[in-house]
């Protein structure tokens, strides 16, 4: 990132956390109105040492204000403090102090020489006088280090996890290790079911993976499922060696003893069909899928989105878990994410797919200018395409995702079949077992190369997570000017099975949902509908950049 010129750590002098500013220091001892064709624009002055106009510095405070909340994942915790100041120490003259009169970041306050009363107000305003050596150690130790979840699993197993938990994610983490502790004893204390429900990219998945390592690490023996095959078998790949017979599935439990395990962590639990799964689409006789875990784990724990399921044959709420549980006789532990962690934290952007998938739109307009996610809309596939391959580097990824509106007969991720305009096209993801030079199995489409040239589908994506998504709606679900439309004769998915309407148009909107979701740092729209496009434009969408 930039470099910063100050960054103060401290405690908050009432709300006792962690408080933070930013700090742009400037040596000018004079300052100029914008000139030309930034004249009257308030977020430039003219520097006469350069000749030219230049970001008013407020400006740079708050691009460094989201730059610190794109690389630190301490700003996840919306009670963590973070403002922002600009200093100019040299500035005295009265001719110049205008620049203190105008905020083109409202939340930004920019000081002089001439007002270092001013600047220890805001300071005493946000900073107690205790040490700030813990808030500094935190900032440094919750940097993004990393990419996702799954780049990073062999750490998380092996209990050297950069990720730190917050509120509701940490206050589950604790109380299932707690309950860890309290079966290790000689009793055998009632059984307590586990429900953690919460929506896309709440951190379901780290809570999860973060209990196996712990559990692991103990000597106890640990389980992971999963209702989604894609992320099960991309967290196995990533696991360390000795380590990855812990990430199974349901059909290799249905046979072990009760009891026989301490934990079995159930991660997409709405994926689960009412009974193990057999092959395909077939299902075990016996047991339900809820019933196996429960009776198979003394701590059983499941993670549920009931705004992901897609198909008839995924049943499982988190309601009718925990009315499972009980007539189980199992006490349920309820636990409510309610912050998102995934796209940079921004609660923004959830809310915004949220109400837009609801039928409820609302303008795309992040509050006071300081959101750290960025989205787009495209007019055209192509362009799209472009942009989200410039954002591709070693270390940052990108994806695109459809729904499933156009035919898959290819069985090798070569033919592109997924064609929303007639002069582009791309293939859907490849198959179980590639064997196209370039092409990854379909299980590894989002985090092996060469899954950029490919177009995902919900099966490949749900469950994981890339920097950057691209993700075309097509003719299946349209915005006619007040509502969603259903088009039935568009789904081409298993989902057409779904006889209701109603039920069909949940499906779909979830399954967009889950699609919009997967992306870390920003997200691009496409529509094959012009009016859907309309509507992006109107909710403030700026379009997506030529790359």
């Amino acid at each position: 990132m930039a470099p910063i010129d100050v960054v103060l750590a401290g405690v908050h002098p009432t709300r006792n956390t962690f408080s933070y500013a930013v700090i742009e220091l400037k040596q000018w001892s004079k300052v100029g109105r914008p000139q030309g064709k930034k004249e009257g624009d308030i977020a430039y002055v003219y520097f006469d040492a350069y000749q030219k106009n230049k970001k008013h510095p407020a400006v740079q405070v708050y691009d460094n204000m989201i730059a610190m909340q794109t690389r630190h994942s301490l700003f996840d915790d919306r009670y963590v403090n973070l403002v922002g100041a600009a200093y100019l120490h040299n500035l005295r003259e009265q001719q110049y102090q205008w620049i203190c009169n105008v905020r083109p970041r409202g939340n930004v306050q920019t000081f002089t020489e001439r007002t270092p009363g001013k600047l220890q107000a805001f300071l005493a305003q946000n900073f107690d006088k205790v040490s700030g050596a813990d808030a500094a150690e935190a900032l440094l130790e919750r940097r993004r280090r990393t990419p996702s979840l799954q780049s990073v699993l062999g750490e998380v197993i092996r209990g050297h996890s950069r990720f730190t938990l917050v509120e509701h994610q940490l206050a589950a983490y604790d109380r299932i290790l707690a309950r860890l502790k309290d079966i290790q004893g000689g009793d055998r204390p009632p059984k307590q079911v586990f429900v953690i429900s919460g929506r896309a990219g709440t951190g379901k998945s780290l809570i999860a993976t973060l209990l196996l390592g712990e559990a692991i690490g103990s000597g106890l023996d640990a389980r992971y499922v999963s209702g989604g095959v894609a992320s099960r078998e991309t967290f196995k790949e990533a696991a360390p060696r000795g380590t990855k017979n812990r990430f199974t599935t349901l059909s290799k439990l249905i046979e072990a003893d009760d009891d026989a395990f301490e934990l079995i962590v159930c991660d997409e639990a709405h994926r689960l069909y009412e009974r193990p799964r057999r092959g395909s689409f077939g299902m075990h006789d016996g047991d339900s899928s809820v019933a196996v875990i429960v009776n198979k784990a003394r701590v059983p724990v499941f993670f549920v989105d009931g705004d992901q399921r897609l198909f008839k044959e995924e049943v499982w709420t988190p309601v009718e878990i925990e009315e499972a549980a009980m007539e189980m006789g199992a006490e349920v532990v309820r636990f409510n994410l309610d912050r998102v962690v995934r796209s940079l934290g921004s609660t923004t952007y959830d809310t915004w797919v949220a109400r837009l998938l609801a039928g409820n739109p609302v303008r795309w307009e992040p509050k006071d200018g300081n959101e750290p996610f960025e989205l787009y809309y495209s007019d055209i596939p192509d362009r799209m395409e472009r942009f989200l391959s410039s954002k591709q580097t070693p270390e940052v990824t990108a994806r695109m995702t459809a729904g499933l509106c156009w035919p898959w007969e290819d069985r090798t991720g070569t033919v592109p079949e997924v064609k929303p305009t007639k002069r582009w096209g791309r293939p859907w993801n490849g198959p179980d077992k590639s064997v196209a030079p370039g092409v990854p199995d379909r299980l590894f489409w989002a985090t092996q190369a060469g899954g950029f040239d490919q177009i995902g589908c919900v099966h490949t994506a749900q469950g994981l997570e890339y920097h950057w998504g691209g993700v075309i709606m097509g003719p299946d679900l349209t915005w006619d000017g007040s509502q969603w439309v259903l088009e039935r004769q568009h789904v081409l998915s298993p989902a057409a099975k779904i006889r209701s309407d109603d039920d069909l148009h949940r499906a779909l909107r979830n399954a967009y949902g889950v699609l919009l979701t997967r992306s870390m740092r920003g997200t691009v729209l496409y529509s094959t509908d012009s009016r859907t496009r309309e509507l992006f434009a109107d909710l403030g969408l700026p379009k997506c950049p030529n790359a």
